[in-house]
């Protein structure tokens, strides 16, 4: 076949003799191409490994200029690749090396994001300034999460106010502050916000300038913030009616209203629009999850919305068969499966992107914390999502006993921050 020219379809059985013989004939096929000055040699000599080969062929025929380019490009490939590689296997920290090796500081603050080091990550974005500010914002906002807690509120204050545009974060920080009325304007004071009783009138005033999000706002900055869990939550379930509405459009006020204080917003008096509030997060944290590729944790978030909805005495505009259409649509189309999607199935999922618009591509893509691949220790976890096995660290939910894998629970906590068991607590897996 080589004799009569025909290469491709001598290559293509030539690994049926040997690898050995299959790569001896590449060499000479790139070389038979180099001779004709033809730039199809090039895939031959990449395949092969035959770099000099090539390095020789661009420098006679290519201006230093374009072969320049070509390892540039073919640099920032091989180092794309290499960083995947260790990402997925549980070393975020190599992945983003790879990434500053090419000056590619977005993907290399995702990587570092998305494998959890955090304050690592907050070094780097700062260190190297106003080159990723849209990572360093968001990489400050994950740990300032983690240090709402007693007794690191004020730090997680400063570290708030590192962030450019900081205003509303400083509001639900404060908003979910849950000291006393004195420390509540302390905090205020700090943050640089009214006081709780300057709140109440500017939550008046914005609701009769039909300012609603500024309305939601102070309300919960003030004395009585389950105001505006009534306000906000009524808002939503109008939009979620209408036959327009998409993801961008709910979210920021169903994460405003996610910081009501916890010991409010689990009062007896509240139970209904508690559970509303928690189904609603639900299902948006499920369209959020699919916009993300958190593909581990969607039928989760969906099922979980659905358990909230058959156990909870609710008024929504949402409905569990409706719920597993979309999944059903979402697996189809996304998941590797023998059936193709039907037509409805399709049309489904068409509408569903639709309402979730495109995300931030950077971030796209599941969590990976350091140790991810490494077995599981003696003490077997079975995650309450599959009920599989936990391989690398695990991550214990607020009953003690209920657990899920540090990823998932880090994925979770970034489109839905109420814990999986319902109870209205928030989850903090930072």
């Amino acid at each position: 076949m080589v004799e009569l020219g025909q290469w491709e379809k001598a290559l293509s059985v030539a690994p049926g003799v040997s690898m050995k013989y299959w790569k001896k004939l590449m060499q000479r096929r790139a070389d038979q191409l180099m001779a004709e000055d033809n730039d199809d040699a090039i895939p031959y000599c990449i395949a092969t490994g035959e770099i000099k080969k090539l390095v020789t062929f661009f420098t006679a025929h290519y201006p230093w200029l374009y072969f320049g380019l070509f390892l540039f490009s073919l640099l920032h490939k091989v180092c794309k690749e290499l960083a995947e590689w260790y990402f997925q296997d549980g070393c975020c920290v190599l992945a983003a090396c790879c990434h500053l090796a090419v000056d590619n500081i977005e993907l290399a603050m995702a990587s570092l994001i998305r494998g959890n080091e955090l304050e690592l990550a907050a070094c780097v974005g700062t260190v190297l300034g106003e080159t990723a500010p849209q990572s360093t914002a968001y990489c400050l906002e994950l740990l300032a999460r983690k240090y709402m807690t007693t007794p690191t509120w004020y730090l997680s204050a400063d570290l708030l106010q590192m962030i450019p545009d900081n205003y509303i974060l400083l509001a639900k920080l404060c908003a979910f502050y849950p000291g006393s009325d004195t420390e509540i304007n302390q905090l205020h004071e700090r943050c640089r916000l009214p006081s709780l009783e300057e709140c109440k009138a500017l939550a008046e005033a914005a609701m009769s300038e039909g300012d609603l999000f500024s309305a939601v706002k102070f309300h919960l900055l003030s004395s009585e913030p389950e105001n505006a869990l009534r306000i906000g939550i009524d808002h939503v379930k109008e939009q979620l009616a209408g036959p327009d509405w998409t993801v961008d459009i709910v979210q920021p006020i169903l994460e405003l209203m996610s910081y009501i204080r916890t010991d409010c917003l689990i009062m007896a008096k509240l139970t209904e629009v508690r559970s509303e509030l928690l189904i609603l997060c639900g299902y948006i944290g499920g369209l959020l999850a699919i916009r993300r590729q958190y593909c581990s944790i969607v039928p989760a978030l969906y099922e979980y919305t659905s358990q909230l909805l058959k156990r909870r005495e609710v008024c929504v505009p949402l409905k569990i068969e409706q719920l597993s259409v979309e999944l059903d649509a979402w697996r189809a189309c996304t998941q590797p499966n023998s059936n193709p999607p039907s037509e409805c199935q399709r049309e489904e999922f068409s509408c569903l992107k639709k309402r979730i618009q495109p995300a931030d591509s950077v971030l796209q893509g599941a969590d990976y914390v350091t140790g991810s691949n490494m077995p599981s220790h003696s003490d077997v976890e079975l995650s309450c999502f599959t009920g599989h096995k936990i391989q690398g660290p695990v991550f214990l939910l607020e009953d003690g006993k209920s657990a899920i894998s540090l990823n998932d629970a880090l994925m979770w906590a970034k489109v839905n921050p109420f814990s999986p068991l319902g109870t209205g607590l928030r989850i903090n897996p930072f």
